[in-house]
This record gives structure tokens, C-alpha cells and sequence, in this order.
């Protein structure tokens, strides 16, 4: 009955890949479990395992309902050893009747009368061992039965691949990692980033040169060693590079080495993956190079100061952008008018006003501090600083007045003494330059802000001073280059104090012309803006995190998506198929009942992974006539099997008065009770769970209904109830360790009820149980009989079309060939993008299902390589994508790849009918 097994090469060869598998490593017993599992659900037997024969030894990886705990076993005494070189599988209706002795090694699960086993055979066709299942009465399998073993030993062989190919990765890290090591000796600067710029790989030159701790720098930002103020400009230039597809960069930025000096650094970067391999030359001297050549430029910028023009009757006749910004007057509102009348208000000093346009007349210079007011009427503080400009005949000819915003910093200020045009004395720091910016004069406030005295800077530029080789030159150049053409400029510059301390300084240029037409001197107005930077600097930081944890919340979201949705799509569609296949009268309500709440779960699920949708108020109710008490019993018998596992006793309490049907969203509101429901049946052991429906208010067309979950369980501590209903919160930190859950629940419970125009209350004591209840108002609905139906109308025929199903997952492929045959379709499948190709090229189909994702090329790039065969055919086949992720974003795609409909696994049999319909029709 059973082949006997020659010891040669094969069965090392045999060997060898079985122990390529690691099958004693830990991290399957989850997922083989589950197939375990699922193998005695479909075979309707009681015990399953699965068994990896070894050279001596069988080994029991995992088992359902065998009485023995071992997990080894002697080869000979088990007919696994035969049964998994079978093509086919190998099944025992009555094991006393027959007369084989060697079917006697099967009493190691005692008792057994019915006994099968399908092989487990790995990808390259080698015998690992097999799925065996088990029942102590005799029976027999049919052949759907058999199919769905043979695809969950498929399933097995499967997740040994993953896990394999997952220590295979691990070990090319590693010979990644020994590569890496000939750069170590490199003399220049090699590291390689991840895609958060976090420091994978950085060798000895660099520390050397930096001076940092080689092991402590790895796995560290490599933003912590760029200086601060290139971070932002560097950030730009990779994201517009990036957003252009551009994959490699030469940059060039400064980095801060361990004594805190910073070094220029010329970067060769380029992003391969998910990572970043970079390349540095160390241009230190260079730079500094060039900044000594650039001092040699002039500065000029635009002040950020107001400056007003005034004529000799103290009329108006020019205003700069800075004035306009500070008081939101422009030249038409002011032209030709008094300043003060303009500016002054209730609170306004008159008698300052008047005293300064009598030392105007005087033809002197004067400083004056006023409350002014805005063009819409806001108060505002400013510094005046006016002087006057004479006529040949000694008239004033102009009135030149700089005006400073002082709000913030009034009681800060100190009088300004400025020589000539503007004398006064201020915190702000002032200089006098001659017409080739070399200074002539400077306040002590300018002294006390860069350490330098007016001795040490006569007749020298500022700039070429103060500046640094992180100075940016250019923007000096710049501004010089303006003020020789008469423009006020105003910049922002990067310097050193006398003492080396690095400052960031705000400097106002104003060029004074004389009545030739030449500039005759500049005014500075200097003012340390360093505090400002780091807050800048502080919010670039933050805006780079904020970008990260969004992209992580976006890529968690749709992992999450498709991982919930494919095991879905498993468990809905076998609960479709078995109440098809005549299942016996006690089964049906339990097969009602599984559909019920595996269609709940997975309308649930959609929203629940996007959370965001509530967050932003993207989420709206439903109107839909449904009945409530059919809903509410429903959800109680569902939740039943859980109640009874503690112990529990689950009782409903409905008001008869209340109408049979209502109107409103059946899934939210059967998500905001089970969601009370299953905290309660948790948290409760040896008590009582109650839910109570009574009615508050009823008329003509309105009802307003009492909700109640009430539970005798832990209870709630009073201090606690406050923010039990926050996001990831829960009343305990024992909580989470040992009930389970995240602290989500209740969080979507009180914002789905906000939907409702409603809030939920709690009643509750640490413990003496707890009581959730709210008030929700429903429209009454037309009380017309609805019909729950349980099983599917029976589809018309289809005149034996023929489908292509593409999907790479043997489960969904065994699922929808189920579902479509018992339409009279004519079903056939491809695995991947390569073979549907050609078979579409082959045959000709009526209508083509193709999944989304899957290896090597996707359903996209599928149908568009379809679409772009020549051929009437290939351009008019319907091509429906089948897909368990939600195609958010992707309408674009589907156009452009050619692609006629969608639908989502898991799929309703009769959304599937209606697409058939309107496809095939």
C-alpha cells in the first residue's frame, strides 16, 4: 500500500531543503496554527496536526485536539513517512476495518477512526511532510473538502518560503556589512543614510576628521552634525531634486565637529532604494578662501525700517514697503498730507507732535517715541527719527523720517543719537558711513552688541569685520551693489562678535542723497535677531517631524488595510460558500450569525483603519430604514459564545412601543453598542451584561431612544472616568496586560455619537460595575416588512462565458472559482501578471478579474500591457480589478491602465452578480 524510501542522494537532497526551513525555529506557530485550525473547521473533524519528516524523527510543529503534548516522534512509527510522497491525498473512512498493520502507527492520536493526510511539498517539489487530520467516528471527505486541504497545505508550504526568505535577507545584511568594511580604510568621508537620514554606515575618516566616537555616531541623525542654519536650504534643495527625479546631488554644507568649529564639506549623495550613499571631500580652507575674497565686496540692503519722504511744508511725498507694511498706510492714503494727522489718534501725545514740528522749523534733527494708530485703527508704538535737508539757500528742502516699530519692545528702547541726518541713542545699534560704506561714526548700543569700539572700526566696512566663513557673502555683495544705485536694503547675516560668539544680525541700510544727486552717507540700524533664528530653526525641525509621522501613519494605515482585509476575504467567502452548500438545519443560524458579524466587522474595519476620516469630519451618516430590535437580538447572540467563556449572562431589554423600523446608519450604530457590548463581556466574570433600548419621546415622525450597556464587572475608578474616552487611553496600566486591547474603543464611540448630536454617559465605581447610556434621535421609517435574507438568489445563467481569474493567493482564487461555476461560468486562473498574459494571448476571454497586488508585475501594469497588444480584442476585453486594498487615489491609475470596474475582497456575491449582469448581459 505504501512506496518504500531508498536512503540516497534524494533524500539528502530531501533533507537539506526541509532544513533550509528552520521548522524548529520559533515565529510560525501563530499562522500554522491558524491553518491548522481551519483545516478541522472545513474537514469538520475534531483533531489536526501537521508533521516534518526528518531523517529519524517526525516533528510536530503544531496540533489541534490530540490529547498528547509531544512534539517528536520515531519516523517509523508513523505513515507520514509514505503518505507525504503521495501525489494525492491519502484517507482512512474506518481504520478497524481495515487490515494494513502498518495503519496501526496512527494510534498515536487514540481513538481515531477516520484519518487523512495531504503532502506539504516544498516550492522546488521536495516531500516536507504533511497536514493530517482526524475523527473518532468514521467519515469521509468530500471534494470540496479535499480542495481545501490541498490549498491549505499550499498555504503551509508558503509561510515556510516567507520565513526563509526573511533569513536569507538577514543574511546579505550581513554580507552588506562586511563590504562596508573596505571603506573604513578610506581617507575621505563614506556614510550611508536611511531614508530618515539616520547614520547607517560611517567610517573612520569621518570621526577622524570630526573627532566624534565612530560607534556612538552610528544610528544617529546625521541632521545633529549639520549646521543648523544649512539644514532648511539643503532640506530644499534634496526635496525639489527628489520631486524632479533627480537620484544623485552635489551639495556642499557645513558640519560641526566635536570642538564645536564647523568644516565645509562637499557632498557627492546618491539615493539608491530606501537608502542614501554618500560621499565627502573636506573644502574647509577653500571656503574660507572665498569668504576673505568676498569681504572685499560692499553691502547694501533694503531697510526693513519705514522711512518717510516729507517736503518743506511737512506734506508727504514718499513712503518706502516698510512703512506700508508697519502702518498699513500706502503713498495715495498719506500723499500730500501731514504725517502725525495720519498716524495720531485719541492717546496720541499732541504736545510731542507739536514740539517736533517746531524743532522741524528750527531746521533740527529730532527723536521722538509716540502711540500711533494703523489704517484699520490698531494702536501701535513708534520711534521717529527725523531730520531735515536744506535748500542751497539754507530752507528745508525735505524731511527725512525713519520710523521704527516699537510695540514689542517700548520700554526696551533708549534714545537714539544719530550725527547729521539721525542722531539719537537706542538699543538698536546705528552707524555713519562715508559714500564707500566705510564707518565714520557708530552709538554705544552697536558697541555693546558686537564688542568692537568706534576706534577699532573707523574707517572700515562692518561686514568685512564681523564676517565669518559661514558669513553668506553673496547676500553682502547683493546689498552693496544696490545701495551704490541708491536703494535702501535690508538683510540678515550670519557674524561673529569680537569675542568669536556667532550672532545673527538684522542691518537696515538707508542711503542719504544730497541735493547733487549723490549719496553723501549711509545709516545702518543693527539689531541681533539670533533668538528669532533658533525659533525659525526650531519650527523647520518640528515641520520635518510632523511630515515623518504623517507618512508613517499613512504606510502603517494601508499595511494595516490589506493585511485586515485578505484573512477577511478567507473567512467571508468560505461562510458564502457553506451556506450555499446545503448545510444541515442547526448549522444555518450559526452560519447567519458568522456572516452577520464577519460583514459587521469588515464594514467596521474600513473605517476604523481610517481613522482620520472621523478626525477631520470626513465621515457622515447613513439614512437607511432598518430594524433596530432584529439588530440589537443579532448582536446578543453573537456576542453569546464570548458572554458564556466568563461565565457570563447576556440579556437584552426592549421596549415593545418602539417602532419596528427606523431611520439612521445601522453600521455605526451596531459599532458604538458593540463596541460597549464587548467592553463589558471583558471586563465582567460570573456576572450579568445588560442591554437596555427604551423609549423617551415618540411622535408623528421623530422617536428619541435611552441606550444602556450595563455590567456588574472591574467598574471604573471616579478619578478615572474623566479621559477613559481619550484616544489609546485606558483607566488602568494593568488594563492592556490583562484584558487586551488598545484604548481605541471608546474614543470611536464618543466621536461616532458626536455624529449623532449625542454624548455618552458613565455611571460607575471601581468595583461595582459600570453603566455606559445615551440618547440618540431616529426619523420613523415606512413600517413595511423587510425581508432578511440568508441565502443568495440564485443567478441566471450565463451562457458558459469565460472568466480569467489573476490572483497570486490560492485561497481567493479557490473562493471566487466556487462562487462564479455555480453561475454556469467556464473558470479558469493565472497566478501572476506573466501568465495572464499569455493565456489572454491564447484564448480568448469574455471577462477578465485581475488583482491588484501581486509579484512581479502588478494588476496596473497587467491590463495596460493588455490594452497595448494590438487588437480589437485586447482593447475591448472587460477587465474588472479585484483587490483587497482600497483603491484610495488610484482613479487615475485605473483609467490609464485600462481598467473597466473594481470590486473589493471581500467581495458580496450579489455586488458580484450585478457586475456580472451588467458585464456579460
Amino acid at each position: 500500500m505504501f512506496p518504500t524510501i531508498s536512503q540516497n542522494t534524494e533524500e539528502e537532497a530531501r533533507l537539506a531543503v526541509l532544513h533550509s526551513y528552520d521548522i524548529l525555529g520559533d515565529g510560525l506557530d501563530k499562522e500554522l496554527g491558524s491553518l491548522v485550525k481551519l483545516a478541522v473547521q472545513i474537514t469538520k473533524t475534531s483533531k489536526a496536526y501537521i508533521s516534518f519528516v526528518g531523517r529519524d524523527t517526525i516533528f510536530i510543529k503544531v496540533q489541534v485536539g490530540l490529547s498528547n503534548t509531544f512534539r517528536t516522534i520515531s519516523r517509523n512509527s508513523s505513515i507520514c513517512q509514505q503518505t507525504m510522497f503521495f501525489d494525492d491525498i491519502f484517507l482512512v473512512k474506518n481504520i478497524k476495518e481495515e487490515t494494513d498493520d502498518r495503519l496501526s502507527s496512527i494510534a498515536l492520536m487514540e481513538n481515531l477512526s477516520f484519518y487523512a493526510t495531504v503532502p506539504i511539498v516544498s516550492a522546488g517539489g521536495k516531500a516536507l511532510g504533511c497536514l493530517c487530520v482526524g475523527h473518532t467516528e468514521p467519515h469521509d471527505l468530500d471534494q470540496f473538502q479535499k480542495d481545501a486541504l490541498k490549498t491549505l497545505s499550499a498555504q503551509i508550504t508558503t509561510q515556510l518560503e516567507l520565513r526563509r526568505q526573511t533569513a536569507d535577507l538577514q543574511k546579505q545584511k550581513e554580507r552588506a556589512e562586511n563590504l562596508a568594511n573596505i571603506f573604513y580604510a578610506s581617507p575621505e568621508i563614506h556614510c550611508v543614510l536611511n531614508r530618515n537620514i539616520d547614520i547607517l554606515f560611517i567610517n573612520e575618516a569621518a570621526c577622524e576628521r570630526l573627532g566624534y566616537d565612530l560607534k556612538k555616531s552610528l544610528n544617529t541623525s546625521a541632521w545633529e552634525y549639520c549646521y543648523i542654519e544649512d539644514r532648511q536650504r539643503v532640506l530644499c534643495e534634496i526635496e525639489l531634486g527628489l520631486k524632479q527625479g533627480k537620484k544623485q546631488f552635489n551639495l556642499d554644507f557645513r558640519l560641526v565637529d566635536n570642538n564645536k568649529r564647523l568644516r565645509w564639506i562637499a557632498w557627492s549623495m546618491v539615493a539608491k532604494g530606501e537608502f542614501w550613499y554618500c560621499y565627502g571631500q573636506d573644502i574647509t580652507d577653500s571656503k574660507r578662501m572665498e569668504a576673505e575674497f568676498m569681504q572685499l565686496s560692499y553691502v547694501a540692503s533694503k531697510v526693513n525700517n519705514g522711512v518717510v519722504i516729507s517736503d518743506g511744508q511737512n506734506k508727504v511725498k514718499w513712503i518706502n514697503d516698510a512703512f506700508r507694511r508697519i502702518t498699513g498706510f500706502d503713498l495715495d492714503d498719506i500723499k500730500g498730507k501731514p504725517l502725525a494727522d495720519l498716524i495720531g489718534g485719541p492717546e496720541t501725545d499732541w504736545a510731542e507732535i507739536e514740539n517736533a514740528r517746531k524743532l522741524t522749523s528750527e531746521k533740527k534733527a529730532f527723536t521722538v517715541d509716540i502711540l500711533a494708530y494703523t489704517k484699520d485703527k490698531q494702536k501701535i508704538w513708534l520711534s521717529v527719527y527725523s531730520s531735515v535737508i536744506l535748500d542751497e539757500n539754507g530752507q528745508i528742502d525735505s524731511e527725512v523720517e525713519i520710523i521704527i516699530d516699537i510695540t514689542e519692545k517700548k520700554l526696551a528702547q533708549q534714545e537714539l543719537e544719530v550725527l547729521s541726518t539721525v542722531a539719537s541713542k537706542s538699543n538698536t545699534g546705528v552707524t555713519i558711513c562715508n559714500h564707500s560704506g566705510e564707518i565714520i561714526w557708530l552709538n554705544h548700543s552697536l558697541e555693546k552688541l558686537v564688542g568692537y569700539s568706534l576706534n577699532e572700526l573707523m574707517n572700515k566696512r562692518l561686514g568685512d569685520v564681523l564676517s565669518t566663513p559661514q558669513t553668506d557673502f553673496n547676500t553682502i555683495y547683493l546689498a552693496r551693489e544696490k545701495a551704490k544705485n541708491r536703494e535702501s536694503t535690508n538683510i540678515e547675516v550670519f557674524a561673529n562678535k569680537k569675542d568669536g560668539t556667532p550672532i545673527w544680525l538684522s542691518v537696515s541700510n538707508t542711503p542719504i542723497i544730497n541735493n547733487q544727486g549723490q549719496i553723501e552717507r549711509y545709516i545702518e540700524l543693527i539689531t541681533d535677531i539670533t533668538q528669532r533664528k533658533l525659533v525659525e530653526q526650531e519650527m523647520v525641525a518640528a515641520r520635518e517631524q510632523a511630515l515623518q509621522l504623517s507618512e508613517a501613519k499613512e504606510m502603517l494605515l494601508s499595511v494595516m488595510s490589506h493585511e485586515i482585509r485578505t484573512p477577511l476575504n478567507a473567512i467571508i467567502g468560505m461562510t458564502h460558500l457553506l451556506l450555499e452548500s446545503s448545510p444541515k438545519p442547526e448549522q444555518i443560524e450559526d452560519l447567519n450569525i458568522l456572516k452577520f458579524s464577519s460583514e459587521n466587522l469588515l464594514s467596521i474595519v474600513n473605517d476604523v483603519l481610517d481613522f482620520t476620516k472621523i478626525e477631520t469630519g470626513n465621515l457622515h451618516l447613513e439614512k437607511i430604514p432598518f430594524d433596530l430590535k432584529h439588530l440589537c437580538n443579532d448582536m446578543i447572540n453573537s456576542l453569546q459564545v464570548n458572554a458564556l467563556k466568563g461565565n457570563n449572562k447576556l440579556t437584552l431589554i426592549y421596549n415593545p412601543s418602539i417602532p419596528q423600523l427606523i431611520t439612521g446608519d445601522k453600521t455605526r450604530l451596531y459599532q458604538i453598542l458593540i463596541n460597549l457590548l464587548g467592553n463589558a463581556i471583558k471586563f465582567t466574570s460570573n456576572g450579568e451584561i445588560i442591554l437596555t433600548v427604551s423609549l423617551v419621546m415618540k411622535n408623528k415622525d421623530k422617536v428619541k431612544l435611552y441606550f444602556e450597556v450595563s455590567d456588574t464587572g472591574i467598574g471604573i475608578a471616579v478619578d478615572k472616568q474623566a479621559y477613559i474616552f481619550e484616544t489609546f487611553t485606558q483607566a488602568r496600566t494593568d488594563i492592556s496586560r490583562k484584558y487586551g486591547g488598545t484604548g481605541l474603543g471608546l474614543s470611536i464611540t464618543k466621536k461616532l455619537l458626536q455624529l449623532y448630536q449625542s454624548d455618552i454617559r458613565v455611571e460607575s465605581a471601581e468595583g461595582e460595575g459600570a453603566k455606559f447610556s445615551f440618547e440618540i434621535e431616529f426619523e420613523i421609517a415606512e413600517q413595511t416588512k423587510i425581508e432578511v435574507e440568508n441565502k443568495i438568489e440564485k443567478a441566471a445563467e450565463f451562457n458558459d462565458k469565460k472568466i480569467l481569474i489573476v490572483d497570486d493567493n490560492e485561497i481567493n482564487i479557490l473562493i471566487a472559482q466556487r462562487i462564479l461555476s455555480k453561475w454556469g461560468l467556464n473558470i479558469e486562473h493565472a497566478i501572476d501578471g506573466y501568465k495572464a498574459l499569455e493565456m489572454v494571448k491564447n484564448k480568448k476571454y469574455d471577462l477578465i478579474f485581475m488583482d491588484i497586488n501581486m509579484p512581479g508585475i502588478n494588476g496596473f501594469e497587467t491590463a495596460s500591457l493588455i490594452r497595448k497588444t494590438k487588437g480589437k480584442y485586447f482593447q475591448t476585453v472587460k477587465i474588472v480589478a479585484l483587490t483587497g486594498s482600497s483603491l484610495h487615489n488610484e482613479e487615475r491609475k485605473l483609467k490609464e491602465s485600462g481598467i473597466d470596474s473594481h470590486i473589493l475582497k471581500p467581495f458580496n456575491p450579489e455586488e458580484l452578480k450585478k457586475l456580472l449582469t451588467r458585464f456579460l448581459s
